[in-house]
């Protein structure tokens, strides 16, 4: 049961998450309706109705506050189920990265939103990028693991007469192709929450494994 000191706490934290999708919605919009170079923080904050110094508390940089403030990291545990599975290596990978959920934009259309600004501006591809590009040693170095492992155990025949080289080469290029794979996964999931097709709670990456193999299937 909360107590009359712990209202005003709880106040400032509800008003602090407003805030920050005011701004990040603000600055989505404008986005969209000027292109990113002709978008300033004054302008957002304009839009947003808060302060700079109050921009500045909640995003360090413009950018920040159209990609959203959380960083992608890897989740743990699913690397670690990943490295010994035998199924699809390049949709299983998808599941190595992890934003967390309570750092997702709750309103569908800020999400679609942002997808579209970030797909339609390359300065903006190239920052959220960056952003993976952060953790494309570990995502690396996971995936070689696997490679590894499977070589190590005979689950390839051919990977089992492959070099250590080889194996690292093949890990990049993977890597590659996640990247590539996950744009694809936000824009879909952007669409879908959209159009209100993506049911609350539902996967984004539902019917990726099939979709790959088809595809992978086609470019052999």
């Amino acid at each position: 049961m909360s107590t009359a000191s712990d209202r005003p706490a709880a106040s400032r934290r509800r008003n602090a998450a407003e805030t920050t999708v005011a701004i990040e919605r603000a600055a989505v919009e404008l986005v969209l309706q000027h292109g990113f170079d002709q978008v300033t923080v004054d302008m957002i904050c304009e839009a947003a109705g808060v302060s700079q110094r109050t921009f500045f508390n909640h995003f360090k940089t413009k950018d920040a506050a159209l990609l959203g403030p959380e960083l992608p990291t890897i989740d743990e545990r699913a690397a670690r189920e990943f490295i010994v599975s035998d199924g699809p290596l390049l949709a299983e990978a998808v599941g190595l990265i992890r934003v967390a959920p309570e750092h997702l934009p709750v309103d569908p259309k800020l999400f679609s939103d942002r997808i579209r600004a970030v797909s339609a501006h390359p300065a903006l591809l190239l920052r959220q990028m960056e952003r993976l590009g952060a953790i494309e040693g570990e995502l690396r170095e996971i995936i070689a693991l696997r490679l590894r492992r499977r070589a190590a155990d005979g689950a390839d025949a051919a990977g089992s007469a492959e070099s250590p080289e080889e194996l690292e080469e093949q890990a990049e290029l993977i890597t590659h192709m996640l990247a590539g794979v996950m744009r694809y996964v936000g824009m879909r999931w952007a669409r879908l929450s959209a159009t209100g097709a993506l049911p609350p709670g539902a996967a984004p990456d539902a019917g990726l494994a099939e979709t790959l193999d088809r595809v992978i299937r086609k470019l052999g």
